[in-house]
């Protein structure tokens, strides 16, 4: 449909109010109860503008963009009112629109009361995704808002490079948390570790966390482990005309397995057990205590099974009474060992390990616990250890993660690859990169920029596993280090599925011609295609004989030579490359 066409058909719904109000439930699922409700707008069906994309996308380029939104606010608080739905109604306004010179002051007031509803009960929820230029001036506005007896919200925290400053001035009551950092999850450690930092910062705040997109129970699970209690997604309600006022179902809680790293589970906190049969005499656990002056535990056995622990503090208090030792020296280990053990499985991560040792410990804080695979015993760790290790992951993972993105940078990145060289793993290192994007950002600003450097991050963490350590060197590039053979085909997937998302970055007319005039380099103006995706993937066989110089001298020329692949991905060959 033409522009013109466009314009008219808005013209046509914005005389005739012919809105939409649907309704998304947000739910409290500490309490499986309603908490409010979102509101969104629909056109007319079978129109163009149907959906809110091309609706405020066409309000936004025609400058009616506050008009249409002045117009959904009636439509929903109306409608809210009319079916008497109950908890907040939390309605959307884009700081772009609050700002317009001619944003009518005081109308949403003023309805609110005369539909006999208190401005407490609605909540002025301003995304992030349209951002604004002058936060002081947005941040007046917001307070008139806030001065009435309005609640306020920021959406789709993350979405952009401004989320926190808005964050810090201008104190919402509520945030929601951009739904990429809430899809899957339940096999993303790094997703979960921003989370948790969001939770932390808002209790310090005195505000609320709300999660939106959910659509699967796992990353429900893992929400309520992190302590969200505030929850939105087609799991617990699509948006409707007459929406469910209470949650269709019982949550679904349990703990689920996550995909971890070697680094980020149980695994990494095992040290060598030492062990012995339950028949031993306490003679003989006494005189392993007296050679090895640091063990404090011995894990008892009955063939191949775990049946206890004896501890070195049973054992001398034992042997220090008067006769202790002639009494109890020929007694079997089975009658004094400690069978009440904490067994942990190799692959859990240590954030559901520290869960563990606080739910199940008793008063006595837990020094040991026993660390199984697949059942059988792997080794014995130590509550000293788990506590070290959260600290240096949670130092590290504020001080080394992107801030965009919040995947782990180059510190990191290269403390991964040490490791992998230092235990000789073969690893594949995969260098993603984007092609053309600096006149991509000339034309359409950083902000859109970011979102095209998050659809990629998004992409790349849908290929995580175990197997996959993922990275972004800073700016347009990214790494996966893999153990994993496949890397090949989920390199492949990713720029599929980049090419089959990028139309949405780009306007009509730029899409059509496959081309953008800007400024090249050197300032003179001329034609870019339009960016694309590409992967060089050095093998095993380069990748372990390489030091940290080489690896990235050799991953500059596979990313050269994936750019000028057919297929936008190269498998490196020093043979090739020096014979070219």
């Amino acid at each position: 449909m033409s522009a013109i066409d466009l314009q008219l058909e808005l013209s046509k719904i914005i005389d005739k109010e012919k809105i939409k109000a649907v309704f998304q439930p947000i739910c409290n699922i500490s309490t499986h109860k309603v908490h409010g409700f979102e509101a969104l707008s629909r056109g007319p069906e079978h129109s163009p503008l149907f959906s809110p994309v091309p609706l405020f996308k066409t309000a936004a380029y025609e400058g009616r963009l506050s008009e249409l939104e002045t117009l959904c606010r009636r439509i929903s608080i109306q409608q809210f009112k009319n079916i008497q739905l109950p908890g907040k109604l939390f309605i959307n306004i884009s700081p772009k629109a609050l700002l317009e010179p001619n944003h009518a002051k005081g109308l949403t007031l003023s309805l609110v009361q005369e539909l006999g509803l208190h401005p407490s009960q609605v909540v002025i929820e301003l995304s992030e995704q349209y951002p604004a230029d002058d936060i002081d001036l947005l941040k007046s506005c917001l307070n008139h808002y806030r001065s009435q007896g309005f609640l306020t919200a920021i959406d789709d925290l993350g979405a952009g490079y401004s989320g926190l400053r808005l964050w810090s001035e201008l104190a919402p009551d509520y945030v929601k948390i951009d739904r990429h950092f809430i899809e899957s999850i339940d096999s993303s450690s790094v997703k979960q570790e921003f989370v948790r930092s969001i939770i932390n910062l808002c209790q310090n705040l005195s505000c609320k966390v709300i999660a939106e997109g959910i659509e699967t129970q796992a990353e429900l699970a893992v929400l309520k482990q992190l302590g969200i209690v505030y929850c939105q997604g087609f799991l617990l309600g699509r948006p409707t005309d007459y929406p469910n006022r209470c949650i269709p179902f019982e949550p679904t809680l349990e703990p689920t397995t996550l995909k971890v790293r070697f680094a980020e589970s149980a695994e990494s906190l095992c040290c060598r057990a030492t062990t012995c049969q339950f028949t031993s005499k306490l003679k003989q656990i006494g005189e392993t205590f007296n050679q090895q002056a640091n063990l404090q535990a011995i894990v008892v056995m009955q063939d191949e099974l775990v049946i206890g622990l004896v501890l070195r503090s049973q054992v001398i208090e034992l042997f220090s009474t008067p006769y202790g030792r002639a009494l109890h020296e020929n007694r079997a280990v089975d009658e004094v060992l400690t069978t009440e053990l904490i067994r942990i499985e190799a692959n859990m991560p240590i954030s559901q390990v520290s869960q563990r040792l606080t739910k199940e410990s008793t008063d006595l804080v837990v020094q040991q616990f026993i660390i199984l695979k697949q059942g059988k015993l792997l080794g014995i760790g130590h509550t000293k250890d788990l506590l070290a290790k959260i600290t240096d992951q949670k130092i590290a993972m504020a001080r080394h993660a992107n801030p965009l993105t919040g995947l782990p940078g180059n510190i990191p990145i290269q403390e991964e690859l040490l490791r992998l060289r230092q235990q000789k793993k073969p690893f594949y290192l995969a260098y993603f990169d984007l092609s053309h994007f600096k006149p991509y950002n000339d034309i359409y600003g950083f902000c859109r920029g970011d979102e095209v450097i998050m659809e990629v991050s998004r992409l790349l963490l849908c290929q995580q596993t175990s197997s996959n350590f993922i990275g972004h060197v800073g700016g347009d590039d990214f790494v996966i280090i893999s153990t994993c053979e496949d890397i090949e085909h989920q390199a492949m997937t990713i720029i599929d599925d980049f090419e089959t998302a990028k139309s949405s970055f780009y306007s009509k007319q730029h899409w059509q011609d496959q081309q953008m005039l800007a400024e090249d380099r050197n300032g003179r103006q001329c034609y870019h295609d339009l960016i694309s995706l590409s992967v060089g993937i050095l093998p095993p066989s380069i990748t372990i004989q390489c030091n940290e110089h080489q690896l990235s001298l050799y991953s500059a020329q596979a990313k050269k030579q994936a750019k000028q692949a057919k297929n936008s991905l190269s498998i490196f060959s020093l043979e090739a490359n020096i014979s070219a």
